[in-house]
């Protein structure tokens, strides 16, 4: 017999990677449409600077919980790490490049990936 925490895993990991897909195609699409050398803080970055980071870290998470195997959660804490770190560098490459309208950003819109968390 199969264990309820079996479908519970299957349950929320699937519908994590559906959300992080969909939020990534969302941004995708967004950014090819929207992005013109410019900085963009409307769309998905009205509520955070890095939404597309947010999605993809929610497929990874959604992956390794719904197929719990070294691989997966590998990848899952790869990429948390590597994203975290990322996001410090990109955030300083946006302040060199635009200045005080990214300053005024990250005033408006202080989350980096997740609302009220970080």
């Amino acid at each position: 017999m199969v264990s309820p925490l079996f479908f519970a895993s299957l349950l929320i990991g699937g519908a994590l990677i559906v959300v992080g897909s969909y939020a990534c195609l969302t941004w995708y699409i967004f950014w090819n449409r929207e992005y013109k050398g410019q900085l963009l803080t409307d769309g998905p970055y009205s509520r955070v600077r890095h939404p597309f980071y947010l999605g993809f870290l929610a497929l990874t998470a959604g992956l390794a919980i719904a197929l719990p195997i070294m691989e997966t959660v590998a990848l899952a804490l790869l990429s948390v790490a590597v994203i975290v770190f990322y996001i410090q560098k990109e955030e300083e490459f946006l302040i060199q490049r635009y200045g005080k309208a990214y300053r005024e950003y990250m005033r408006r819109v202080p989350w980096k990936m997740i609302p009220r968390v970080y």
